[in-house]
């Protein structure tokens, strides 16, 4: 009976031996075909990087583009102003009423002394002694020149107080509520430097005594000179304006000192409520071409040779062009073509290797 037990257990355990074999045959076959096939993978596959990892190849030419240019910018522009002035008073008396809370204008009362009105007059040369019907002088000239301004009869551009200059002079004094016999006494007037001036330190104020010769008020300096900050003189003229007014910055120029264009400046509400502090720092104006342009768009890498604002570009087969840079913004250059060639004709730039080392020579 143990003997047939053995017999039994044996050929379990034969059994158990053959599946264990066979197992482990497929086990090693897999492995094998696996290794096989990878090696074939390995010797059929060419022999070189991904196409996402290769590298690629140099780019030496860009497309360009055209745009009108005006070259607009906001600049900074510090003032120069002149020192305060002194103006006296000719009248005597006691003043009773006050004209001068908007500024004195010139062939309107600025005051009354003693009830008669003192007419602010701007004259191209201060009056200085009472006039007549028939003096003559440079001071007579400057009289009817602006009597003709202001619109009274005179005689325009003569040195003789005529009787048309009488007639204009007793109209004008009449119209600001004072008699005359058209001769023009020193006392019925206040010379002013400009057709209209602001005052400080005003001391004709009604119920105060004036002195003939005395200090009536000071006027603030004039504007003489606007100067832009951190800019570059241009070869092209060029349009400044401040405060709404518009004036010609010649080419080469970087400051207005044109008298005219300065009192219209000056004569805006924006800068008569400026403080000494605020026009110490500078005002703001806008500047631009006198005419818009036509300028290549070309990437700043592409001109070469730069020397300030001028350099070169190079188009297809070598060929240099002279440029100017006019502006700039986000690593794109905007030139203009010195020799005043069409830049339709250009529609690509050499850049990169393609102007290593170029010069404009």
């Amino acid at each position: 009976m143990f003997r047939h037990e053995r017999g039994v257990k044996g050929k379990v355990d034969n059994k158990r031996r053959r599946h264990v074999n066979i197992a482990a045959w497929v086990i090693m076959s897999i492995v094998v075909a696996a290794a096989i096939t990878a090696g074939a993978c390995a010797m059929f596959m060419p022999d070189r990087p991904p196409a996402l990892l290769g590298t690629s190849g140099e780019v030496t030419q860009a497309k360009v583009s055209t745009q009108q240019y005006n070259g607009a910018q906001t600049v900074t522009l510090i003032p120069s102003i002149a020192s305060d002035r002194t103006i006296l008073g000719n009248s005597t008396g006691t003043v009773t009423a006050d004209y001068s809370g908007n500024g004195l204008s010139s062939g309107h009362v600025c005051m009354r002394v003693n009830d008669r009105a003192v007419i602010a007059l701007n004259t191209a040369l201060p009056l200085y002694r009472d006039l007549h019907v028939e003096d003559r002088g440079q001071d007579v000239r400057a009289l009817n020149n602006e009597l003709s301004r202001l619109g009274y009869q005179s005689d325009t551009d003569s040195d003789r107080y005529s009787w048309n200059t009488q007639q204009g002079w007793k109209r004008l004094m009449t119209d600001n509520g004072s008699d005359s016999d058209g001769t023009l006494l020193l006392s019925d007037i206040l010379w002013i430097p400009e057709q209209s001036v602001t005052v400080s330190n005003w001391q004709g104020t009604t119920g105060a005594s004036v002195t003939q010769g005395s200090q009536i008020g000071d006027i603030p300096g004039a504007l003489v000179k606007l100067s832009i900050k951190n800019t570059n003189p241009s070869d092209q003229d060029r349009v400044i304006t401040v405060f709404g007014q518009s004036t010609t910055l010649p080419a080469g120029q970087t400051a207005i000192d044109n008298a005219d264009y300065l009192k219209q400046v000056s004569a805006t509400e924006e800068y008569r409520t400026q403080t000494k502090d605020t026009l110490a720092a500078g005002i703001s104006g806008t500047l631009s071409l006198a005419q818009s342009i036509e300028a290549l768009r070309v990437p700043a890498g592409a001109v070469f040779g730069l020397n300030g604002s001028k350099g070169c570009i190079m188009t297809a087969g070598g060929t240099k062009h002279a440029v100017t840079v006019v502006g700039s913004s986000l690593g794109v250059s905007l030139v203009q073509l010195n020799d005043g060639g069409s830049t339709a004709s250009i529609t690509s730039v050499e850049i990169g290797s393609k102007i290593a080392g170029a010069t404009c020579s």
